[in-house]
C-alpha cells in the first residue's frame, strides 16, 4: 500500500477500474469482486470529499482573510471618532470594549535599550528601542578611549552619526551605549555596548 497520499488514492482508483477484468483470473466470485470494487469506490469517494472540503475551507479562508482587512479598517476609523467623543475617556468605554492593547510591563528603573549598528552611505544608523521612554540618549566614543560623548537624543529610532573621522585616512572602531529618557531625565540602565568600524 503506498504511503503517499496522492499515491493512494491512484492505487485505489487502480483497483476499482481493473477489479471486475483481474478478479476472475483470480477465481474470485462476483460477490467477491463487488464487495472489493465497493470499498475502492467508498475510499476514493471519502477522499474527494475531503478535496472537496479543503478547496472550499481554502477559499472560505481568502475571503475571511479579505473581509478582515476590510472590516479592521473600517472599525479602526470607527474607533478613532469615538476617542473625539467628548464623554469618551470617563465612559470607561476604552476598558470594557478592549480598544486599547495591554500595555506591557515597565519599569524605569530597569529598563534597558537595545542597540542595532549599521553603516549607511557613509555615516553610522543606531536603531534603537525605547520602550514607553519619550526619547533614548545616544553615547559614543572611539575604541581605546575612556571617555563617552553624548552625541544626541532622539525620539524615534534610528539615529544616524554623522560625526566625521577623525583622520578620513584612517578607519576607526566606534563604540555607542544608549540611556532611556523620561520627562527630560534619563533613567534606567545603559545599553549594552555596540561597536562598528567605519571606513
Amino acid at each position: 500500500m503506498p504511503k503517499r497520499r496522492a499515491e493512494k488514492y491512484l492505487w485505489w482508483k487502480n483497483l476499482s477500474e481493473s477489479i471486475d477484468e483481474m478478479g476472475p483470473l483470480l477465481g474470485l466470485s462476483p460477490a467477491d469482486i463487488a464487495a472489493a470494487k465497493a470499498l475502492a469506490d467508498e475510499q476514493i469517494a471519502t477522499m474527494a470529499d475531503a478535496d472537496s472540503a479543503l478547496a472550499a475551507l481554502k477559499g472560505a479562508r481568502s475571503v475571511e482573510a479579505t473581509r478582515t482587512r476590510a472590516n479592521e479598517a473600517k472599525i479602526r476609523q470607527i474607533i478613532r471618532r469615538w476617542r473625539t467623543l467628548p464623554d469618551y475617556g470617563a465612559s470607561g468605554t476604552e476598558g470594557r470594549l478592549q480598544l486599547a492593547a495591554p500595555q506591557p510591563d515597565f519599569d524605569p528603573d530597569t529598563f534597558r535599550p537595545v542597540l542595532r549598528l549599521s553603516l549607511l552611505g557613509g555615516h553610522i544608523r543606531v536603531a534603537f528601542t525605547k520602550g514607553r521612554c519619550h526619547a533614548v540618549v545616544i553615547y559614543s566614543r572611539r575604541r581605546g578611549t575612556a571617555e563617552w560623548t553624548r552625541i544626541g537624543q532622539s525620539r524615534r529610532s534610528p539615529y544616524h552619526d554623522r560625526t566625521p573621522l577623525a583622520d578620513p585616512a584612517v578607519p576607526e572602531v566606534r563604540e555607542y551605549q544608549a540611556l532611556g529618557m523620561l520627562n527630560d531625565v534619563e533613567i534606567g540602565q545603559p545599553s549594552r555596548i555596540g561597536s562598528i568600524t567605519l571606513s
